[in-house]
């Protein structure tokens, strides 16, 4: 009897390790799902589902404007991306599709979320609503975003529109900074007013210095976002009056901005 069971559970063996193995090939090629409807759209990458606890979703590889809200400025287009996110999924059932990093250091859900077979994700960068923003280990789709979004430059469409037109919002004055004390701003979206004084170039990252003590920083990475434009940040903005938006942060004892597309720094008389 027990040389007649050998087989059978050698082969139920098989089949368990094949089955374990094609799920997890699975799980690495799309991950965890998840199925819920959308409660609410807090603005163009971020929902509330109804999946009991009220989970905050935040899209997975895509960075639209900030919105205003109370105690920060917002973005040009922020408003618009947010409508355009309700068209696509309020109210909706949707599928969420997890990467290897789950949550991020807010608590929020991390996903591709989906309607149907519209991935709505690539549908916002498509649009123009937002810029690629793929951050290890999730790089579920990403070339699928970037492709998304060279679709978006083609057809000049949202953030790749007419810089003239990609005004921010009228009440963000009200955020408006005393340069010379930026750093009392640390971790706080603001809005900043001075003329470039400095330039510095490095392999890395362009740093643009405000008279009064505030750096604004552009990523060797993001500068294809300005060179669509026609712009040269260390050239264009140097001795020019400048208007910033954009969260402060302190670097090696100095008060920062990070920008990575020209609609948030903007030249003014």
């Amino acid at each position: 009897m027990k040389l007649g069971k050998d087989p059978i559970i050698v082969l139920v063996f098989i089949a368990l390790a094949l089955g374990f193995y094609f799920f997890s090939a699975r799980e690495e090629r799309h991950g965890e799902e998840k199925r819920a409807r959308v409660e609410e759209v807090i603005d163009g990458d971020t929902i509330i589902i109804d999946d009991g606890r009220d989970s905050h979703v935040r899209y997975l590889g895509i960075d639209t404007p900030e919105i205003s809200i109370q105690g920060s400025p917002g973005d040009p287009l922020a408003e618009e991306a947010k409508i355009f996110n309700e068209r696509l999924v309020e109210g909706k059932r949707v599928r969420l599709e997890f990467d290897k990093d789950k949550y991020d250091r807010y608590g929020r859900l991390l996903a591709h979320v989906f309607v149907g077979e519209m991935h709505v994700n690539k549908e916002i960068l498509k649009n123009g609503y937002g810029l690629p923003l793929v951050i290890e280990p999730n790089k579920l789709y990403s070339e699928l975003m970037y492709s998304a979004a060279a679709e978006a430059k083609r057809q000049r469409k949202g953030v790749w529109g007419d810089l003239t037109e990609l005004k921010p919002p009228s009440g963000n004055d009200e955020f408006l900074i005393d340069v010379t004390k930026a750093d009392r701003y640390e971790g706080k979206r603001v809005v900043a007013r001075g003329v470039i004084n400095d330039v510095v170039e490095k392999e890395k990252v362009t740093v643009l210095s405000i008279e009064g003590g505030l750096n604004v920083v552009i990523f060797s990475d993001d500068l294809g976002n300005f060179e669509f434009f026609g712009i040269d940040p260390a050239h264009y903005y140097r001795g020019k009056n400048v208007q910033v938006t954009g969260r402060v942060r302190m670097y090696k004892g100095e008060p920062e901005i990070i920008v990575d597309h020209p609609m948030l720094i903007r030249t003014i008389e």
